[in-house]
């Protein structure tokens, strides 16, 4: 996946391994090349990429949509920024082609440079008789040069901490997010999008904690809502992409990385439709409820959601 989408980078962490299998044994899977670490914000790096994103409503992510209006607290850390260096507890020299490309060819997806955050939706439409309700939880990451590229893992899971293979994309919308996990990247400067299309990725979170007090939202797509600061711990192992839409390259390629040392800054984010919240997240939900089609409106500002709107439908 190329990228855009600004995001930032990190102090060197370590981060060794043991993933609970999905059958009855344990096994235990090899330490990640890269795993995230804590870099510190350049002289105004940080205010310049929190009104870029607002200004140019840069973060646009799947079943979210446009949430750049949160990117106050989707970067609270005034002092760092996360992103991935190559795993000091192996021997691996600083990799020439980007992070997360294991196998394929290399390509500007995925990149060390790029920031990396996490997200915690519990999403309440009353609407429905009974309330649907969704809880989804996401690892992002973004190109900070370039703000419409950027990719995601997500996972629909009732519990803070959950352990789920496969990572598979068409499943996740064909149950309209309500079961597994997906994983996507969009690169809105050549309109390309790859998804995890297989059965060997595993997306795992082994803690959040949200400690902060929550606020009310104030603008965009979850208005009315409330959010707080947190922190959220995992792995992504194994996820395979391949190019869906597009003709940028690379065709394909892995997804790998680990934060259970050193975690994702992450925002939580608990809405309730139709009150308090007013705006278009649940009216996203609802037309993928239905299959979709997205108004013409909503599909502009939400590309993501119009391409799982699409792959959702029969």
């Amino acid at each position: 996946m190329r990228s855009s989408t600004r995001w930032g980078r990190a102090v060197p962490v370590v981060a060794l391994l043991v993933l609970g299998a999905c059958s009855d044994a344990t096994q235990q899977e090899p330490p990640a090349l890269y795993v995230t670490a804590k870099r510190a914000w350049l002289p105004g790096e940080r205010a310049a990429l929190i009104q870029r994103i607002m200004t140019n409503h840069e973060y646009v992510f799947p079943f979210a949509g446009d949430i750049s209006d949160l990117a106050p607290q989707l970067y609270a850390d005034t002092d760092s920024v996360v992103i991935l260096v190559p795993n000091p507890a192996l021997d691996v020299a600083t990799p020439t082609e980007p992070v997360g490309i294991e196998r394929g060819p290399a390509a500007a997806n995925f990149n060390l440079s790029w920031n990396f955050l996490a997200l915690k939706e519990t999403i309440v439409d009353k609407t429905n008789a009974p309330p649907d309700t969704v809880f989804w939880h996401l690892a992002m990451w973004a190109d900070p040069a370039n703000g419409g590229n950027h990719g995601f893992v997500i996972a629909f899971s009732r519990t803070n901490t959950f352990n789920i293979t496969p990572i598979r994309t068409p499943n996740f919308n064909t149950v309209y997010g309500t079961a597994g996990a997906a994983a996507g990247e969009f690169h809105s400067s050549t309109a390309t999008y790859w998804e995890d299309d297989g059965t060997g990725g595993r997306y795992q979170v082994t803690a959040q904690n949200y400690p902060g007090a929550f606020s009310t939202i104030a603008s965009g797509p979850f208005k009315g809502g409330l959010s707080r600061t947190g922190t959220a711990n995992g792995r992504v192992t194994n996820s395979a992409f391949v190019r869906v839409s597009g003709s940028e390259s690379p065709a394909n390629y892995t997804v790998a990385f680990d934060y259970r040392v050193t975690a994702l800054n992450s925002t939580e984010i608990q809405c309730t439709f139709p009150s308090p919240c007013t705006t278009n997240v649940p009216i996203v939900l609802a037309a993928l409820r239905r299959g979709g089609p997205l108004p013409d409106s909503v599909r502009a500002r939400l590309p993501w959601a119009s391409l799982v709107a699409r792959a959702a439908r029969p």
